[in-house]
């Protein structure tokens, strides 16, 4: 299971240590481990996309 989380900051990012770092956006929005979300997070470069609901959305 992967949670979506929008990102704040341009740069490059990769989700694990062994892949290739891409090239997101701010604004762009991206499946992520819970692990890399909460890194994101932490370091303000992303938050957690939410519905209108206010519930986070998950990704299969």
């Amino acid at each position: 299971m992967k949670v979506i989380i929008e990102y704040d900051e341009s740069g490059l990012y990769r989700d694990n240590a062994w892949e290739t770092p891409t090239v997101r956006s701010k604004g762009q929005s991206q499946a992520v481990t819970p692990a890399q979300a909460a890194q994101l997070i932490k370091n303000n470069q992303a938050h957690l996309l939410k519905n209108e609901l206010g519930e986070v959305q998950f990704s299969h």
